[in-house]
């Protein structure tokens, strides 16, 4: 497994939660791939070969957080975005990116883009 992770740092606004991570994280995935909140803000990931489960933190330890997550396999294989309870919030498509957001309670997907 390949993996680039550069600095992050995070900034909190105690007004309304936001955290902003800093960095981004390039990797070829060997398997399911599990998100923690310290985690970079940006994740390219590459399934290598095979659909792929990427799951977002506990909803309770991420409000603020979002998560823009591109698959960036080179054939037809997806990327399946799971909260923490394995219920299903997006599949990527190869090219495809996702932006994600918890409010403390739940993640959304806030929007899904195309770009190759």
């Amino acid at each position: 497994m390949a993996e680039t992770l550069l600095f992050q740092g995070v900034a909190v606004n105690p007004a309304n939660g936001l955290r902003v991570r800093l960095g981004h994280n390039v990797e070829t995935l060997a398997g399911a791939k599990t998100l923690v909140p310290q985690d970079a803000q940006f994740q390219l990931l590459d399934p290598d070969g095979s659909h792929r489960d990427v799951t977002l933190p506990a909803e309770e330890a991420s409000q603020g957080l979002f998560f823009i997550i591109k698959n960036t396999a080179g054939g037809a294989e997806n990327l399946v975005v799971e909260d923490d309870a394995a219920a299903t919030k997006e599949t990527l498509g190869q090219g495809k990116w996702g932006i994600f957001m918890c409010d403390g309670t739940s993640w959304e997907t806030m929007g899904v883009l195309s770009h190759a």
